[in-house]
């Protein structure tokens, strides 16, 4: 239901009117509008309302293997999976099979076939997490033209200011780890466009990760063809294996019917189906939304505003449900909702709420669930020991197990420190 207003240009005294941390030197500004997301969340709310119709899913499983078979013995038959989490190894059988592994994309398709021509062009992207007070609220900056040129931006999130991004060549890795050349160079292009009397510094910079673009790249194009940011899908005529590439978070419902509707195709079973349904498919927690469900929280479970607006953004409708787990402050105000870390409206029922979404690690809660790590290490580090705690409440974890747990998120949290040098 969102309708972008019109942009508009702004003066330099209005800009600074309203960005009061830019240069003074600016001629003008151009102001349009963008949209922000959780895309952690959004990915865990896809594969819930999956399992809402009906999917089976299965988290930390890892696909080992293709099993091959039919007239050629090459036509793809299932795959083999590892449970990393217990060890065990399990079989799974299917008539079509779908590659959507990222910018992993194609280390799957080299379990399929070892030859295969690679269809990624995987392009990292370096951020840094500022503290909020070096952009307004609902105000962000954008630079087209950077000394690389390059485009960058300079947004506020999360009641920080994320700063991104770099684009650069790379192998896709798990790790979010940010080199010191790319933090250094995202601080100096910041300077450039801020105020000299706001000096950004290096202990200002929070928390810093990378992540990859899937850029798209037909594998049977010649060698000196561009990748693409639209999408690819294509099938291997001898194993049947589709694989789906590229696009962005903005197409993921067309990249999924598109996808599908060649798998569809292929089976000759297109008939059998009616339309697409994606486009009118509401994702867990938008079913009959409402817009002043944030007050109704903090007049029903006497929340602090800012845990109540978190719960809403992040939870849609189920913040209800996370509500139902807090437990009582002891206090006059808030009534309920502790905070898993002073200064964040992260609150421990959270914790629970993500076991019961299939969350099993200390480390996939803080970066993953909540975003902690991503938007301040430190403050990931200091919520570890009672995030563990209260997640061995629910899992039944040994002693053993849940120094285990917390040793791993330790370690994440360092990735995502300002201090990281690269490998």
């Amino acid at each position: 239901g969102f309708h972008c207003p019109p942009s508009y240009i702004l003066g330099p005294k209005k800009a600074n009117e309203v960005f009061p941390q830019l240069d003074e030197k600016v001629k003008y500004c151009a102001v349009l509008h963008e949209g922000q997301h959780n895309d952690a969340r959004t990915c865990t709310s896809i594969a819930l309302t999956a399992a809402l119709k009906g999917a089976t899913i299965a988290n930390h499983v890892e696909v080992i293997a293709v099993l091959q078979g039919g007239p050629k013995g090459r036509t793809a038959t299932g795959v083999r999976c590892k449970d990393r989490q217990t060890g065990e190894e399990f079989v799974l059988r299917a008539k079509s099979i779908v590659f959507a592994g990222g910018p992993f994309t194609d280390g799957l398709r080299k379990l399929e076939d070892p030859d295969s021509k690679p269809a990624v062009g995987a392009g990292g992207g370096s951020h840094i997490v500022l503290p909020g007070y070096y952009s307004p609220q609902g105000m962000g900056l954008a630079d087209l033209r950077t000394s690389r040129g390059a485009f960058l931006f300079f947004l506020p999130w999360k009641g920080h200011t994320v700063v991104g991004t770099t684009d650069s060549k790379s192998p896709a890795q798990t790790s979010p780890g940010v080199s010191e050349d790319e933090i250094q160079y995202l601080l100096n292009e910041v300077g450039r466009y801020l105020s000299d009397d706001l000096q950004v510094r290096r202990c200002d910079v929070l928390s810093a990760w990378r992540g990859w673009r899937p850029l798209a790249k037909d594998p049977h194009a010649p060698p000196d063809a561009p990748a693409s940011r639209d999408h690819l899908i294509s099938t291997n005529p001898d194993t049947g294996v589709t694989f789906v590439t590229g696009g962005k978070w903005t197409t993921w419902r067309e990249m999924a019917e598109h996808t599908v509707d060649r798998v569809l195709e292929r089976a000759g079973t297109t008939a059998a189906f009616g339309p697409c349904v994606t486009k009118t498919t509401p994702l867990i927690g938008s079913e009959d939304f409402e817009s002043n469900l944030n007050i109704k929280l903090i007049q029903a479970y006497g929340l602090n505003a800012d845990v109540a607006d978190h719960l809403v953004n992040t939870y849609g409708m189920r913040a209800v449900d996370v509500c139902e787990l807090a437990k009582p402050t002891g206090r006059r105000w808030p009534r309920f909702g502790n905070v898993l870390v002073p200064g964040f409206p992260f609150i421990e029922a959270e914790v629970e709420y993500a076991v019961g979404e299939y969350c099993r690690s200390v480390k996939d809660l803080l970066s993953l669930r909540m975003r902690i790590a991503y938007i301040n290490s430190d403050a990931a580090k200091e919520a570890v020991p009672r995030a563990a705690e209260l997640m061995g409440q629910k899992l039944g974890w040994s002693k053993k197990k849940r120094a285990a747990q917390e040793k791993e998120a330790y370690a994440r949290s360092e990735e995502h420190t300002s201090e990281l040098q690269s490998p």
